[in-house]
């Protein structure tokens, strides 16, 4: 009589009824109610078929938020995971067409762009309407993202979403029409943009902190270069000691031995004396040689 009940449920009056049914095998086969579960939606997830809104729904209305929330958002991603393997095995064939590879070469572009934030700009697609789950399941695995970031990203990505659903089917027993489940609300919009400033956060302060982390070496390398044209104007400023022959423009510098009557002692003044004397020397011809031949 309760085999026509185990359908997945794409109305309120099914839920309903699916809700009823799990509720009376919950006591009496706790483990296998939660297997069944669990295969049901990563089926639905491995494929991107309609239906997981309601088994989130459903799970909160079975177990209660605290152990629905991390059980759904587990199963999705999980069998969002199921659908990057799938897409990683049999997309090769499919990238062969000049279309899909022309819109995966877009994405890789949009991807490297990010490679620095790239958990939180998954999250980000993952609350987002678009694009659809199911393509960011079957580029990912094509455009260097690895298994475990993507797993990590949808699980987290899935929370807000999540907390909607099974907060729902808590109140599910006290609804009476499809009406009182309130998806778009504005506390599930603020909810939802909570999320998103959440995950930003991190990649503002990454931003901001790499920014003043480039503008630091920058400033050093300014202050260095003046430090360096500031000593080498000090060293042109002092200039080279004066030639000896130059002596008599050099500036006098007085002794600390000067003589009491306080003289002043002029640098190089014997030397410009002695090339005055040198000056003065001149050679003058002597008397021409003659060689005469020998024997006279």
């Amino acid at each position: 009589a309760d085999r026509p009940l185990l359908r997945i449920p794409k109305s309120f009056a099914q839920l309903q009824a699916l809700n009823g049914l799990l509720k009376k095998y919950r006591d009496i086969y706790p483990y296998r109610i939660v297997v069944c579960y669990v295969i049901t939606y990563l089926f639905l997830q491995a494929f991107s078929l309609p239906g997981s809104m309601y088994l989130s729904i459903l799970g909160g209305a079975v177990w209660g938020v605290p152990t629905a929330l991390p059980l759904a958002c587990a199963c999705v991603a999980t069998g969002a995971s199921l659908c990057y393997l799938l897409s990683a095995a049999l997309g090769p064939a499919l990238l062969t067409v000049p279309r899909f590879r022309a819109k995966l070469d877009q994405w890789g572009a949009t991807i490297a762009a990010n490679r620095e934030n790239m958990i939180s700009f998954l999250i980000v697609l993952r609350i987002a309407p678009l694009p659809p789950h199911w393509v960011v399941n079957a580029v990912c695995p094509h455009v260097g993202i690895g298994l475990a970031p993507f797993w990590v990203s949808t699980f987290l990505g899935i929370v807000g979403v999540s907390v909607i659903h099974t907060t729902i089917g808590g109140s599910l027993d006290e609804m009476t029409s499809a009406d009182d489940f309130h998806l778009i609300s504005w506390r599930n919009f603020f909810g939802l943009a909570a999320v998103v400033v959440g995950v930003l956060i991190p990649v503002g302060l990454r931003y901001y902190f790499g920014r003043r982390g480039v503008r630091a070496p920058a400033e050093a390398a300014i202050t260095l270069e003046e430090e360096e044209e500031g000593a080498e104007d000090v060293v042109l400023a002092a200039g080279p000691r004066a030639a000896p022959k130059y002596a008599k423009d050099a500036r006098l510098v007085l002794l600390d031995d000067a003589d009491d009557d306080g003289e002043v002692f002029a640098p190089y003044a014997d030397d410009d004396e002695e090339e005055g004397e040198d000056e003065d020397i001149i050679l003058e011809a002597g008397p021409a040689l003659v060689l005469k031949p020998a024997g006279q």
